[in-house]
């Protein structure tokens, strides 16, 4: 086998194209002009590990619960071991994010009020079978956002 040199330009490069990677690229791309590059071994359609689908999202703030009510589950779920700080700041921003994925296309299963269906306290139930290919459409129709496939 011989592998080939590829050189490429970019601003920001993304190793991975799971929902992870491609929700950030998705966010610099909504909010700056820089060039994103998503490496993957995968087209990002199929990678990751929600690539099968899921039936939950198991980081969401429900009614009755706050983020500081998050970060004490995940310091307790983790022994400790976490810093408080990050955890808190992402504990903020969980349902935004899921809000945006949301307008992006993922059903989210809603009651006969239109609120969000729980599975727990941390959990909303979701159709997440097509879950990587919104993700990969959005960062599709961002002109910043190139997916470089690993041959």
């Amino acid at each position: 086998m011989k592998l080939q040199t590829n050189r490429l330009k970019t601003d920001i490069l993304i190793i991975g194209g799971g929902t992870a990677g491609c929700f950030a690229a998705i966010t610099i791309g909504e909010n700056s002009n820089s060039k994103v590059i998503i490496a993957e071994k995968a087209n990002i359609k199929r990678s990751g590990c929600l690539a099968a689908g899921v039936n939950a999202l198991n980081a969401y703030i429900v009614k009755g619960q706050t983020p500081e009510s998050y970060l004490e589950y995940v310091k307790k779920d983790s022994e400790d071991l976490i810093r408080e700080d990050l955890v808190y700041s992402i504990s903020k921003r969980l349902n935004s994010v899921t809000e945006k994925i949301e307008s992006l296309g993922l059903v989210i299963q809603k009651d006969e009020k239109g609120e969000y269906v729980s599975r727990g306290t941390r959990n909303i139930k979701i159709n997440g079978e097509n879950i990587k290919p919104i993700l990969a459409k959005a960062v599709e129709n961002n002109p910043n956002i190139k997916e470089q496939v690993q041959k």
